[in-house]
């Protein structure tokens, strides 16, 4: 049983805090100099189109704690459910969406939003999201806790667990949900999750949107594994790709790959602690990683869209992928659409 922090079982709600009770936006929360306040979302503030509520829960060992917002149409439920869109960073992702761009929404078929961020008022939880977003890995045959950047990593397949079988059945009591029209949205180690999960659980979801995905993740063995997706394999899935300016590919990078390197060794992540030592090889990536990525997915069988942003930062790619996945996830129903207009 995942229990919430308050210590109420994870099927109990919250109500959603006023505003002003927020910190206000870039405010320090944490040790990281990226956990910073998101600062009052629409979550805070209202909808005239959406009701929005939250709930906490633990992670099974307890040492990571969650906060699902999900916002959820006043309008009636499409005759099939609603659409559905998932993001991780969902703290962050929340502080990004306003009044218009629901209203946007409001036009297609507006979809449930569900954010799934950490429990506190920062933009992001560094040392959580670098477990719960990145993809186990091997080493001589063995599975290994992976240290990249002095931070564990490797629990993506807990965390995805933890979506489907404690956070979607709570979602799905709060509102009709269309099982089949469900989509992932991630950013940089988001991305990587949702390319991940399109290669390990591809039933999860049936569209994929990720934002500059962190695929030099411990020696980009993710890579490897979506080069070698069976043909056919994903027919079906609707993936959107989308690459800023912020992360190189290109295998001639060095001095920025060694610049990482170096700070690995430089900082902790918690400012205070001694940095655990890299698993990594510092293997630089292969050229045109992405474009030989998105190749494989099209023969796999997958409808994939890829877009470079080459005048926007790492950073700013949060929000120009964020914005195409609520396009996407809000998409009609051709079946629904038909019905309505019966």
């Amino acid at each position: 049983m995942l229990w919430l922090s308050a210590g109420h079982p994870a099927s109990a709600h919250n109500s959603v805090a006023p505003a002003e009770d927020i910190p206000p936006a870039g405010t320090p929360v944490g040790h990281s100099p990226f956990e910073r306040a998101v600062g009052p979302t629409i979550v805070n503030r209202g909808s005239a189109l959406y009701d929005f509520t939250s709930f906490k829960l633990d992670s099974e060992d307890g040492k990571r704690h969650y906060w699902v917002q999900i916002g959820i149409p006043k309008r009636a439920a499409p005759p099939r459910g609603f659409p559905v869109l998932y993001m991780v960073d969902g703290n962050a992702a929340m502080g990004l969406i306003d009044e218009s761009t629901l209203e946007a929404l409001d036009i297609l078929s507006a979809p449930v939003l569900v954010a799934l961020g950490y429990d506190t008022y920062a933009r992001v939880d560094t040392m959580s999201r670098a477990l719960d977003y990145t993809p186990p890995v091997m080493q001589d045959g063995q599975p290994i806790t992976p240290i990249v950047r002095g931070r564990p990593g490797g629990g993506a397949d807990a965390f995805a667990k933890l979506i489907e079988r404690e956070i979607k059945p709570r979602v799905e009591q709060l509102a009709q949900i269309d099982r089949q029209r469900q989509t992932l949205w991630g950013h940089s180690y988001g991305g990587l999750f949702t390319l991940y999960m399109l290669h390990a659980h591809p039933a999860d979801y049936q569209a994929y949107v990720a934002g500059d995905p962190s695929l030099w993740y411990h020696d980009g063995e993710l890579v490897d594994d979506l080069l070698a997706t069976s043909q056919g394999s994903l027919s079906g899935k609707s993936v959107r790709v989308m690459r800023g300016a912020g992360h190189s590919a290109a295998g001639s990078d060095k001095s920025r790959l060694q610049q990482r390197k170096t700070r690995r060794h430089q900082f902790s992540p918690s400012g205070d602690a001694p940095r655990l030592p890299d698993t990594s090889r510092g293997r630089s990536p292969m050229p045109n990683v992405m474009e030989k990525v998105v190749t494989a997915l099209r023969k796999a069988g997958a409808d994939v869209h890829y877009r470079r942003f080459p005048e926007l930062s790492h950073g700013e790619m949060m929000q120009a992928s964020l914005l195409p996945a609520l396009i996407l996830a809000a998409r009609p129903n051709l079946v629904d659409a038909a019905n309505s207009a019966e």
